[in-house]
């Protein structure tokens, strides 16, 4: 009897780390457990003037699921009022812009102190529908030798673009948290007109295929029961 006891007990005991690791599987194993969602405002645009010709302002909701997938909706509005020192070409729009995607946590299984931090890939698609007024100083017709003046008013763009990028947030206090982000932006829709083209799209910089841009943004989190 005593036999049977000793292989019984140390049967469970065999199988206890096997059952843990099961159980914990089936803990994180809830990719769309709503847990809450959180409100964030983006800083890295207010100080744009500083490095480019243009600035903006930006908020986003995003809605955490099992602490793996942030479903993101980003507004903001952007605006430029400059002319080149070099052309002397004056140019000016303003419109708002969203973006909507998905941050993924790379985080999401770990505990302890490591809770407390993010590290997010992310997919955006952005879109935007400004109008932009451009004009040029007198400008020489190479054939007749004539001079002539374009000024062009409330041109309509209509524009698109996709983003990928890497981020890092972290908690600073109890539901405060402070984050950051890279992106590569690259542009699917242009709004090129006939007689000119968008030079700043906001929401997205300058006319380019391609270009990187950035965040900085202070995060509150909204929990969702405990």
């Amino acid at each position: 009897m005593k036999i049977l006891k000793y292989i019984f007990i140390s049967s469970i005991l065999l199988s206890l780390p096997h059952i843990a690791p099961a159980q914990e599987q089936s803990e994180t194993a809830k990719p769309w457990e709503f847990k809450g969602v959180s409100v964030s405002a983006d800083l890295f645009g207010y100080i744009g003037r500083i490095m480019n010709d243009y600035t903006s302002s930006e908020v986003a909701v995003s809605a955490n699921f099992g602490n793996r997938f942030f479903p993101v909706v980003e507004v903001g509005y952007g605006s430029t009022d400059t002319t080149d020192e070099t052309t002397g070409i004056y140019y000016k729009s303003q419109a708002p812009y969203f973006r909507a995607g998905l941050d993924y946590n790379f985080l999401y299984k770990k505990s302890g102190e490591l809770s407390n931090y993010k590290i997010i890939g992310l997919v955006r698609y952005g879109q935007t529908t400004a109008k932009y007024d451009v004009t040029t100083p007198p400008l020489t017709d190479p054939v007749w030798g004539s001079e002539a003046t374009l000024s062009l008013t409330d041109v309509e763009a209509s524009c698109s673009w996709m983003e990928f990028g890497v981020g890092v947030q972290v908690k600073i206090w109890k539901n405060l948290h402070m984050g950051w982000s890279i992106r590569y932006k690259s542009l699917i829709k242009d709004g090129k007109g006939d007689r000119s083209e968008v030079w700043y799209i906001p929401g997205y910089g300058e006319n380019k295929s391609g270009c990187f841009g950035g965040t900085y943004t202070i995060i509150y989190n909204i929990p969702f029961g405990k």
